[in-house]
């Protein structure tokens, strides 16, 4: 099915997710932080980018924003994203809507709405 980069600093959040979509088909690298995110993007092509907003080092929002720049300079297409988080934030939901995201979804998630953003990001 589609290769998939989620990035998320909870654990038993990645475990549940990479499950979830291991078990649609998918093939699912994780990592914990924005940085590892783009080095992994630099070596694989994903199909479809999922990351938390907060998180150490570089926050989601970030990660995209530099990743796409990296995919650009690269001559390499956008790829869709799906932001999840606990928090709501004005600002962070803002910025989201100005960088045209396509996917946002609160934490818990109900994960029938989860997939079916999924499949949509993929179609």
């Amino acid at each position: 099915m589609a290769r998939i980069l989620l990035v998320d600093d909870e654990e038993l959040v990645v475990k549940s997710i990479e499950k979830l979509l291991k078990k649609e088909g998918h093939e699912v690298v994780s990592v914990k932080n924005g940085q590892d995110a783009l080095n992994q993007a630099e070596t694989i092509d994903f199909d479809l980018i999922i990351t938390d907003i907060r998180m150490p080092k570089l926050n989601g929002l970030d990660t995209i924003q530099r990743l796409r720049e990296y995919l650009k300079a690269h001559g390499k297409s956008r790829i869709p994203e799906i932001c999840i988080t606990g928090y709501a934030d004005n600002d962070l939901n803002h910025r989201a809507e100005e960088l045209g995201i396509n996917e946002y979804l609160y934490k818990p998630f109900d994960l029938r709405d989860f997939l079916a953003c999924v499949k949509r990001c993929l179609a």
